[in-house]
């Protein structure tokens, strides 16, 4: 039997407020906190649903359903409330596999008293039908079963529920303490109600208006949370950003028709009339043809599509991104259109700079050529035509022969010049390969001590080699006989008349130890600290009168290295000078393995 009654529609104006409230958080269903939210609001709508209709439609077959469904409201608006509290008061770390077990009882306990009520009565012991103010509703009686799921495992919870709000008021700042107090409140409305209620005091007799107070409880949370814009901050902040933004930012429907817009796309397509909203993208982009081309035959199979687009000799990075559903389905569009003309200004500057490095490369490279091969070999012939020239000298005239003598040094000091220039060059340009293999280390010092054997014999120094047969290392020996030949050729350079120059190897395990040691006039610390560096300008004269430069130790240093070594000198800047290297004794890999 339907009946108008006025209770039912404060209780369906309770269950409006909750049904509007939970469309409104929907949109931020993502967050946690809001999927809590409307578990508290789907429980509160079950609540006074079906309360109402408990009054507008009398059915003695329906009423233990719609009571049944009740309660089952009350338990699920009562875990959506310890669920909304845990979030709210940051204790999420506390939903372990445990705590959700316990959160669950309350709900299988209700819905296994409701199933069984029917037969057992175990949530109500009797119902019956009143006549109060001329209408007429039920009364029942509550039986155990509903006492404990309503009451005593709901009040558990609230226990639960104020010991998390009260701490947080008490450890929260006061911006904070405000929100946690007003949901306090409204637990506390909740049941002050429901225990006024069970003593008898009854503002609207026959009706426990906990269920409206519930309603309230919903809405004060709501009000803690909204009063701080949270479920509006992500689109406020994520529409701001885009205002503001550099880039000029167009967004399209499925039906290609202009949405919105930011300030700089007002800037780059002269439209500042929002009448352009929800037209065709082709009137926003009337002055821009080669856009609207482009759009013309875009795939709407391509998620992210992106071209140049040329307007006013300014380049135009545009993006443009197909926004989809969860079906993906195509609902929209968003062009965003970066200012790239700096950058591609940037490019062509850089491949200009480019440019010029290579024919500035190309230039050098050339005159290195130039100097190794044009000049090489007329000062090879020269060379060799002076020392025959001195030899045959000596045996005539002493004055002619010292003549004839510098000239023997100085284009011995141009030839190992251009010799180690021509290696430093093959070097730069990568032209130098690195073929090693295996080779006698004795072997490969003596051939290259044949060829200073004048240049000892003049100035009376002894060539001494103290390198074991056996020793072997791997290594490409034209740069190794480089480093070796500046090495002793330095050495002689800088050794007093009658002196000796020693090279000898030491095992250190998996390399061996070279050494060229001479007795010469030794070198400071800080002549030894710019040796190896690239840049330093290293003025040095011999004992005979020989110049030097520098670069033929930096070629040691580079083809050592090449070879898997390491170079270094020492002196003590009077008795004489000591270069060491290393060479290994075998492959890399197979000193690995």
């Amino acid at each position: 039997m339907w009946q108008f009654h006025p209770y039912s529609l404060l209780l369906f104006l309770a269950f409006g407020f909750n049904l509007v409230l939970g469309l409104f958080v929907l949109k931020s269903f993502r967050l946690d906190l809001v999927k809590y939210l409307l578990i508290l609001v789907i429980g509160s709508m079950m609540w006074t649903g079906f309360y109402g209709l408990d009054f507008i439609y009398i059915s003695s077959d329906l009423h233990r359903t719609f009571v049944a469904l009740l309660y089952i409201g009350v338990s699920l608006a009562n875990l959506g409330m310890v669920l909304v509290s845990l979030e709210f008061t940051q204790n999420k770390h506390l939903l372990t596999k445990k705590f959700w077990v316990l959160l669950t009882i309350q709900p299988l306990l209700t819905l296994a008293v409701c199933v069984l009520d029917p037969i057992f009565k175990t949530l109500t012991l009797d119902t019956y039908l009143v006549n109060i103010n001329g209408r007429i509703q039920w009364i029942q009686v509550t039986n155990t079963g509903g006492f404990v799921v309503s009451y005593l495992l709901s009040f558990f919870w609230s226990v639960f529920v104020g010991y998390l709000l009260i701490k947080g008021i008490f450890i929260s700042k006061s911006t904070e303490r405000r929100r946690y107090l007003l949901i306090l409140m409204s637990y506390l409305f909740i049941w002050i109600t429901a225990t006024l209620h069970k003593l008898g005091v009854r503002p609207l007799p026959g009706i426990n208006v906990t269920a409206v107070m519930s309603t309230m409880q919903v809405i004060l949370i709501f009000f803690a949370i909204g009063y701080y814009r949270m479920f509006d901050l992500v689109p406020l902040v994520r529409g701001e950003i885009v205002d503001e933004l550099d880039e000029a930012v167009v967004i399209l429907d499925f039906n290609n028709r202009i949405v919105d817009w930011n300030m700089a796309a007002e800037h780059l397509f002269c439209t500042a009339s929002k009448n352009s909203t929800l037209l065709s993208y082709k009137y926003f982009f009337a002055s821009a043809p080669g856009i609207i081309s482009k759009l013309d035959h875009l795939s709407d199979k391509r998620t992210l599509t992106k071209w140049i687009w040329e307007k006013d000799e300014k380049y135009w990075e545009v993006t443009a991104k197909q926004i989809r559903d969860a079906n993906r389905k195509k609902i929209g569009m968003v062009l965003v259109f970066r200012d790239s003309t700096e950058q591609r200004n940037l490019e062509k500057q850089m491949s200009n700079v480019n440019r010029e490095l290579m024919v500035a490369n190309g230039t050098k490279d050339r005159f290195l050529s130039i100097i190794s091969h044009d000049l090489r070999g007329p000062l090879a012939g020269i060379k060799m035509l002076l020392k025959v020239l001195n030899e045959d000298m000596k045996k005539k005239e002493d004055a002619l022969a010292g003549m004839t003598q510098s000239l023997v040094d100085a284009t011995e000091s141009v030839f190992s010049l251009l010799e180690n220039l021509l290696e430093w060059s093959k070097l730069q340009r990568g032209q130098e390969e690195f073929r090693p293999h295996y080779y006698r280390l004795d072997n490969i010092v003596r051939e290259c001590l044949e060829l200073f054997v004048l240049s000892a014999s003049n100035k009376g120094i002894t060539l001494e080699v103290e390198i074991p047969s056996h020793a072997m290392v791997f290594c490409d020996d034209r740069m190794i006989i480089t480093v070796i030949r500046n090495l002793v050729s330095n050495a002689l350079k800088f050794s007093h008349n009658n002196g000796k120059i020693l090279i000898n190897a030491l095992d250190v395990g998996d390399d061996w130890q070279v050494s060229v040691i001479d007795s010469g006039v030794g070198m400071s610390k800080a002549i030894i600290d710019k040796l190896f560096k690239v840049g330093e300008v290293i003025k040095s004269t011999g004992t005979g009168g020989e110049t030097g430069n520098g670069i033929g130790l930096l070629l040691c240093n580079e083809f050592v290295s090449v070879n898997g070594g390491i170079l270094f000198a020492d002196s003590d800047g009077v008795s004489g000078s000591r270069f060491v290297f290393t060479i290994p004794k075998k492959m890399k890999e197979e000193i690995i393995s």
